[in-house]
């Protein structure tokens, strides 16, 4: 199998229809979607992106009203924040309902699941014409930095998938915030009112607190995808600074953002680079989130100058 670029919207449902797997664009990064509904196509995702089979996937869905025909629950707190932030780069985890339609294999058998409605015209297109909600992590291999251009996700996956749309550079480049509520899970003794951040992202704290308290969760989490392994890390062993990374090395990304973060190590990588610095922003506003990535692609190692 090789795969084609190509921006044929209507092969792309073709495919997914046929419970094939196709690389979609988002605002976050490029997902690799399949019919969430189907175990083949479930399948398909874990094998290709050679993914572990304990990190559940996230369904992308076109409105709040598709999750509930799905058979999840949706928290009076998730209403206030779909009304506020979708389509957009917020997942949030819901309870499943005991007529759920997804198969237990999209949620490695937790009885929740992460959904989210893309602010992308493509993705949203895709959907409502196949009618159908999709599973659709990032489109490269478990672990590496991921794929923001339909480039990345042809060098990760041109022999495993038959189709990748071109939907030019994603506009936001890192994954989606994801968050549980209270009530909801075991994660934290809080109020009802509490948004628990499993995975930060575009969606800030800042921009969450004023629905409910924000709390970050400590966990490594089995609830969201991003949260248990080594992730975002190109060949080259990344080196998180804490401080300036001027003169550290050959390799230095002194002001990293969330657009260019992933293919700049990607393109590091392919200029023979042994070691990357990075320098770690601050942690408000979307530097929580750079932070994050950063830290996982340097597998926890941060160097304090």
């Amino acid at each position: 199998m090789k795969s084609i670029i190509s921006t044929n919207l209507d092969k792309a449902v073709e495919l997914l229809q046929a419970c094939e797997i196709v690389a979609l664009p988002t605002e976050t990064v490029y997902g690799l979607a399949g019919n969430a509904l189907s175990k083949d196509a479930i399948s398909k995702i874990y094998v290709a992106k050679n993914r572990p089979q304990d990190n559940p996937l996230i369904v992308h869905v076109s409105d709040i009203e598709m999750a509930r025909k799905l058979g999840l629950k949706v928290h009076p707190l998730a209403e206030q924040l779909a009304h506020e932030f979708w389509p957009g780069p917020l997942t949030m985890v819901l309870q499943k309902s005991d007529d759920c339609k997804l198969p237990p294999e999209i949620s490695c058998g937790l009885e929740s699941v992460g959904v989210r409605v893309p602010n992308s015209s493509v993705m949203l297109e895709i959907i409502k014409t196949s009618n159908l909600p999709l599973a659709a992590p990032s489109a490269n291999l478990s672990g590496v930095p991921s794929p923001t251009t339909a480039a990345h996700v042809y060098v990760d996956l041109h022999d495993k998938i038959p189709l990748i749309i071109d939907g030019g550079a994603c506009q936001i480049g890192i994954e989606s915030t994801v968050v549980m509520f209270e009530n909801d899970n075991h994660v934290n003794n809080k109020s009802e009112n509490t948004i628990i951040i499993l995975r930060p992202g575009a969606v800030t704290p800042e921009m969450l607190s004023a629905f409910g308290e924000v709390v970050l969760s400590d966990n490594e989490s089995p609830l969201s995808p991003g949260t248990r392994y080594k992730h975002y890390s190109p060949k080259a062993k990344v080196i998180a600074v804490e401080g300036k990374v001027t003169g550290l090395g050959e390799h230095i990304i002194e002001t990293p953002d969330s657009q260019t973060l992933f293919a700049k190590l990607r393109t590091l990588d392919e200029l023979g680079a042994k070691t990357i610095y990075i320098q770690l922003p601050k942690s408000d506003g979307i530097g929580l989130a750079l932070r994050n990535r950063i830290i996982r692609a340097a597998e926890f190692e941060v160097l304090k100058l």
